[in-house]
């Protein structure tokens, strides 16, 4: 059960889905494209082999070498009780005002009837994050979210007023290009240009609580810039690599864990990979605390640099161990 859960919501189960519900004949070829479009680089050497006879019984290969469906042309995906008391459980969570009002909110409860939530908010300890959380509650924050939400998808530019970390305020006219959210710092940062530098992008990351007002301008791009183009160049040269045991589905976590970063996986032998992960000075701390979180299972290879503050961290962390 808590396998077959634990897939559900994620991405592996949309790929899953996605290829089922067509029921067609298709080649081992296409069924690894489709797995890799459809989910990250690294899904092939988890999903694939679960497709077969042997795993959750998807597939068979006929005798051409060509897998078939082996599931009924009627088939469909039914909305199950456990997906109704999970939807329930995302209610919970504050961050679903950030995208639906309390009306709609009220709806969806009422469709999901007297499904019980699978877990609390409160039933979580999280040790490893910061305690100064973004208010997700905060009729401010969430006009905020919501209108560079609605810039982003019509590539509008906006007015900012941020306020940095000495208590510098500073107005920019940016067009916003993504939300991302710090799993680490339970916080939405924002990723935009300035107006001015469209032709050669440097990518500025602000953070959501930090924004005083937002005044939309009326003026659109033709598109967004290439941000993934922009962030590349501020990665450093080496990436980060470790080694990957995939004992207590260490490899799986890993894979979703560094999803939002830029990386490569190859396998090495029988239970261990090889991850590159390329960061830039932004996301270095967070890169370190990740790593970290996952002790034993995962072994720190290079680059020098990233080895040399991760034993800096270890030796604070028990330099202050030492000192209780």
């Amino acid at each position: 059960m808590a396998e077959i859960f634990s897939e559900v919501y994620n991405c592996y189960f949309q790929v899953i889905k996605s290829l089922i519900e067509k029921k067609d004949r298709i080649s081992k070829k296409e069924l690894d494209f489709r797995i890799r479009d459809e989910g990250f680089e690294e899904s092939l050497f988890y999903l694939f082999p679960k497709l077969a006879k042997d795993g959750w019984g998807f597939y068979e290969k006929d005798g051409a070498g060509v897998f078939k469906s082996r599931l009924s042309t009627d088939f469909y995906v039914p909305f199950t009780d456990m997906q109704r008391s999970y939807l329930k459980t995302i209610l919970k969570d504050d961050k679903i005002r950030l995208f639906l009002d309390d009306k709609e909110i009220d709806c969806i409860n009422a469709a999901l009837g007297d499904a019980e939530p699978l877990y609390l908010p409160e039933d979580f300890y999280y040790y490893d994050r910061f305690s100064d959380k973004d208010d997700y509650t905060d009729p401010k924050y969430i006009r905020h979210f919501r209108m560079l939400l609605e810039a982003i998808e019509n590539r509008e530019y906006l007015d900012i007023d941020y306020e940095s970390r000495t208590g510098q305020r500073v107005r920019h006219n940016y067009l916003p290009c993504r939300l991302e959210y710090s799993i680490k710092n339970d916080r939405f940062r924002l990723l935009a240009v300035d107006k001015h530098a469209l032709r050669n992008p440097r990518v500025e990351t602000l953070n959501l609580n930090r924004i005083t007002q937002i005044i939309p301008s009326g003026e659109t791009a033709e598109r967004l810039p290439d941000i993934n183009r922009a962030l590349k160049r501020s990665y450093y040269k080496e990436p980060a690599r470790i080694l990957i045991k995939n004992r207590r589905n260490a490899l799986e976590r890993a894979m979703l864990q560094f999803a939002n970063y830029d990386m490569h996986t190859r396998k090495i032998d029988g239970d261990t990979y090889e991850c590159l992960i390329y960061y830039n000075k932004r996301t270095e701390t967070e890169l370190l605390i990740e790593v970290l979180s996952f002790g034993p299972m995962i072994k720190v290879v290079g680059n020098e640099d990233f080895l040399r503050l991760l034993k800096e961290r270890l030796r604070r962390q028990y330099a202050m161990f030492e000192g209780e």
